[in-house]
């Protein structure tokens, strides 16, 4: 656990910093008791009595302080420094101990060895004609690290071909764990992770910043981050807006000094919440503390570890070092924190903290609905289908842009929409989903955010391929989606056993009936229409009534309607104007054809005004890009699709409501 510590050359330094306190195997030289002795009289935060100052060892004499104070020797004050820096010089691994010497379980990707023939479960016999047999881990460090640019030759034996290799691996610093990491949350969403309080924090997290770009408002993660420098930890304040003091010291004489935070530029932007744990100890707390006394970050989390004391370190006259506890801080507001931590403003579980503060952030100032149902009650398979139930009619490709599938700390998802009736969607994700994770669909209806939370199992369901009422009809056909609407909706059937017939050419009288049935026209009461090739023993005959009377179709001709004629891309286009009283929009009225849409083959058809109102409504195209082929004949396949994009078309509006998940 990190720390406040005043660090002092011979009492001369000044900066104050927060530690890491190392499990020390103190080295007592005689001539430094003395002087210990002398710099807790004078500066420990509170009286020490002489009996204590009197023991006879330092050990004696520490154990009745703080576990805060220790005496370093100065290799151990050289490991405690690596470890707020996150780095130190040498080959770059992590190894264990092994009969033969050092097995390699781990290469930093920022060391030098990653560089070489070096591999993992290679087992470095020898550095510089040194045996490492029989050597511990901490006497075996002592020769793999040194000064940066040195070269360690090692001699290396390799399991897996039995080889013995000469391997030279330059010394370089080494970064244990990066000071700062960074990411783009799913909902434009900024998070930042601060393992340690140094000297690259701030420029880190600022370099963090400008990568990750600009977004909606930060996650700022300090669990786990057990302190390090006080300047850094006032610079890092200095990021958050309205932020003025980082924190209050106090020392022997009882006299309380206010630490104001160092302004950065840029700063975070944006509501920004903090994360903090039971390990997030001293610089951590100090941050925590300032941000909340001053409302400038949500907490989330658990309390803190509640170390409010500071220590300075000494360099005694010997070349060892004394950290000593000088000093308490408490917050901004005066409120203690040794022994006590900061409470989170929102409680979480262990390691829940990232998922709800994500989730919540993009929750922030929405109103919102909150969607279930029965199999979101506990974890789903990794590729759930969630059936949404509407109360209007939608596009599936309108519904899409308004649907986020965002996994909790993590990014967006990617969906498919895939309609099933006019009111009914299957939301289906792209690929897999994590097993064990947590997820939010959310659904922007114009007035509200509909919200779904669920979990995943780590099982995938077994499931039939895409069933379609029709053998002819395939899930990829571009017809398809319509038809399974159409279907499912009672507007459409077949014409043989589960045969639909899309290639096939639509008659007129079937384009009765597909009208008549869609819009739902009144075809018991109807009278004859006149046509002397329609009997009224025919299956379309009160089809052609009802849409005749409707003013939809008429006949060819006074008394004859054209049975078992092909319908064209022309008349197709008359239909629906006439149907769904489709208009020109704007001043395409007066350009005509030729000029407001890209065909160049309509200008001289009858239909030409009605292919322009199509066009623009958006529910054709052309057979090609430069034509719309008005005398061609429409397929089954090409109506439906048609039919399904006119209803959709009409149903559309900016709002609408969720009524139902499955």
């Amino acid at each position: 656990m990190q720390g406040l510590v005043f660090l002092k050359k011979k009492r001369l330094w000044a900066s104050l910093l927060f530690s890491i306190i190392l499990a020390c195997q103190s080295v007592v030289f005689a001539d430094d008791i003395d002087e210990i002795r002398e710099i807790i009289k004078d500066g420990y935060y509170v009286p020490v009595s002489q009996e204590i100052l009197d023991k006879p060892t330092i050990d004696e004499i520490l154990e009745e302080l703080d576990p805060y104070t220790e005496f370093f020797t100065k290799q151990e004050f050289d490991e405690f420094i690596k470890s707020i820096d996150m780095n130190y010089v040498g080959i770059g691994i992590i190894g264990e101990q092994h009969d033969q010497g050092v097995k390699v379980v781990y290469l930093f990707e920022t060391g030098a060895a990653i560089k070489t023939a070096l591999q993992l479960d290679d087992i470095i016999i020898e550095v510089n004609g040194t045996s490492l047999t029989g050597k511990t881990i901490d006497e075996a460090q002592e020769y793999l690290l040194g000064s940066p640019g040195s070269t360690a030759h090692l001699k290396v034996f390799r399991p897996e071909t039995k080889e013995t290799l000469a391997i030279d691996v330059n010394r370089a610093k080494t970064e244990i764990a990066p000071t700062v990491e960074s990411a783009w949350l799913g909902g434009n969403i900024g998070y930042l992770r601060l393992n340690s309080f140094n000297e690259e924090s701030v420029s880190e997290l600022q370099k963090a910043m400008k990568n990750v770009g600009q977004v909606e408002g930060w996650i700022v993660d300090i669990r786990d981050n057990g302190g390090g420098y006080l300047d850094a930890a006032q610079d890092v304040a200095g990021l958050f807006p309205g932020v003025e003091v980082a924190l209050i010291v106090e020392g022997q004489e009882h006299d309380a000094n206010s630490f104001t935070s160092n302004k950065q530029n840029p700063q975070l932007t944006g509501p920004i919440f903090l994360l903090i744990n039971a390990d997030s100890a001293s610089a951590s707390e100090i941050l925590a503390g300032a941000v909340q006394d001053q409302k400038a970050a949500r907490l989330y989390g658990q309390t803190t570890f509640g170390k409010g004391v500071a220590q300075t370190v000494f360099e005694l006259s010997s070349g060892n070092f004394f950290k000593m506890t000088v000093a308490q801080f408490y917050t901004p507001d005066g409120y203690v924190i040794d022994g006590t931590g900061i409470k989170p403003d929102v409680e979480t579980e262990i390691g829940e903290e990232l998922k709800v503060a994500h989730r919540d952030m993009l929750l922030l100032d929405e109103e919102t609905a909150t969607l279930s149902g029965q199999k979101f009650g506990g974890a789903v398979p990794v590729n759930v289908e969630i059936a949404v139930h509407l109360n209007g009619v939608f596009s599936a490709d309108t519904l899409k842009e308004k649907v986020s599938l965002i996994e909790l700390g993590g990014k967006n998802v990617e969906i498919n929409v895939e309609p099933t009736s006019l009111e009914g969607f299957k939301i289906t994700p792209a690929k897999l989903l994590k097993p064990e994770s947590s997820y939010l669909l959310k659904i922007d209806s114009g007035i509200k955010d509909y919200v779904l939370s669920f979990k995943t199992s780590d099982k995938i369901e077994k499931k039939e391929p895409t069933q379609v009422k029709f053998l002819d009809v395939k899930a990829t056909d571009f017809f398809a989606n319509s038809a399974i609407v159409l279907y499912n909706e009672g507007l459409l059937k077949g014409i043989g056993e589960r045969k639909f017939g899309p290639e096939i050419q639509l008659t007129r009288e079937q384009a009765a009936v597909f009208f008549a049935r869609i819009l739902g026209l009144d075809t018991e009461g109807v009278v004859n229409p006149g046509f002397s090739d329609v009997k009224a023993s025919e299956y379309y005959y009160s089809s052609v009534a009802a849409v005749k009377k409707a003013g939809i179709m008429n006949g060819k001709s006074q008394n004859h309607f054209g049975t078992g004629d092909v319908l064209t891309r022309g008349e197709m286009a008359a239909l629906l104007v006439r149907a769904f009283q489709l208009q020109a929009k704007g001043a395409a009225a007066e350009l005509g054809v030729g000029a407001a849409t890209p065909f160049n083959d309509v200008a001289k058809s009858s239909f030409a005004n009605d292919i322009l109102k199509l066009y623009q409504s958006g529910l054709a195209g052309g057979t090609t890009k430069t034509t719309y082929s008005p005398e061609k004949a429409v397929t089954r396949g090409e109506f439906v699709t048609f039919l399904y994009r006119a209803l959709v078309s009409q149903g559309n509006s900016e709002d609408f409501a969720v009524v139902s998940v499955e």
